[in-house]
């Protein structure tokens, strides 16, 4: 039975829409994990079946798979201005595992039916080849007035080049989101209630409590969501430096700020995400999480910047600003001022 599954997760993976992983002449492997990116909307009326999906794909791998719920929508609260640039065209509920092309939150590539869970054999064919490369983030919040988050990366791959075309991406992320109003209601097309044929489509068990829920569901609690990001697309530059060396760890720590940020509503309940994202394939290679320790933990170094002291000012994004416009924390010469 065993040869069986995995010739059957082999043919799998040369028929669906993601094309394997397979890593690089390396000498060394790691363990891997699947990032999910999942992009779905509190009007979205198809979007419940992918919170199932991220439900299920927790109990079925732990924390093998990292889910990230984006949220998109011009009434949407949770939506946030760098994720959009990178969802896919075909509409939503849609997802994305290591960027390896779009498929279904909670059928995946259809293996078992496109109304059936099956997204877990998608992510199963994934998690069964191992890593070119490993990633190891620890997170600290930077000041006692938790602004700022700090992300100190180990980076170590397998292979050796004189060529780095990788980039680290960071994410905030945040657990426990509600609100009231209609625009934190979520929409769900699979009520008895609602004259729809996705509600007898999906039948499955686990979408039970959708089919028994009202068209408009209040009081939801949305986890899974990134609330800020810096490198998001293809990774920040000068991350990851040349040469790569088989063995060898590579450091880079850098933060990402909390202000200004209007999605943000219980710094206890975030977390952070690290991406490593090859520049070639677009790909993600591999991916971590750690919660965020208190100030003043001393398990990482002071931070550096990647901006350089050019008398320029920059955000901590790293964008070039002519002048602070707002409150906040800016690099000056490569050191953070304060904007009052």
């Amino acid at each position: 039975m065993k040869k069986l599954y995995l010739i059957l997760l082999f043919v799998h993976i040369i028929s669906s829409g993601i094309s394997a992983q397979g890593s690089k002449k390396a000498e060394l492997t790691f363990p891997r994990r699947v990032v999910m990116e999942e992009f779905t909307g509190t009007w979205c009326g198809n979007c419940p079946r992918g919170m199932v999906g991220i439900s299920r794909l927790a109990e079925d791998f732990g924390d093998r798979v990292i889910s990230i719920a984006i949220h998109s929508g011009s009434s949407e609260p949770m939506e946030i201005s760098t994720y959009p640039s990178i969802q896919p065209s075909s509409g939503i509920p849609a997802c994305m595992l290591n960027r390896g092309g779009t498929l279904d939150p909670y059928s995946g590539s259809g293996t078992r039916g496109f109304n059936h869970y099956g997204i877990d054999v998608d992510v199963a064919a994934l998690l069964a080849e191992p890593a070119e490369a490993d990633v190891a983030l620890t997170a600290i919040w930077n000041d006692a007035n938790m602004w700022d988050v700090r992300f100190h990366v180990t980076t170590t791959f397998g292979f050796s080049s004189d060529e780095a075309n990788y980039g680290l991406a960071f994410i905030l992320m945040e657990d426990g989101l509600s609100g009231t109003g209609k625009q934190w209601m979520q929409t769900n097309y699979y009520s008895d209630s609602y004259d729809s044929n996705d509600s007898k489509k999906y039948s499955d068990d686990d979408m039970a409590v959708w089919r028994e829920a009202p068209y408009y569901v209040s009081n939801i609690v949305y986890d899974h969501v990134p609330v800020n990001t810096y490198g998001i697309k293809e990774g920040i530059i000068g991350s990851i430096k040349a040469p790569i060396v088989s063995g060898e760890k590579q450091d880079y720590t850098d933060i990402i700020t909390t202000l200004n940020n209007k999605v943000i509503q219980d710094k206890s309940q975030l977390y952070a995400v690290v991406l490593l994202i090859d520049r070639t394939t677009g790909r993600i290679v591999n991916a971590d999480r750690a919660e965020i320790q208190p100030y003043g933990t001393s398990a990482i170094e002071s931070v550096s910047t990647t901006q350089p002291a050019d008398g320029k000012t920059y955000n901590l994004q790293g964008q070039q600003v002519t002048r602070p416009d707002s409150k906040g924390i800016y690099i000056r010469n490569g050191k953070k001022q304060l904007s009052k």
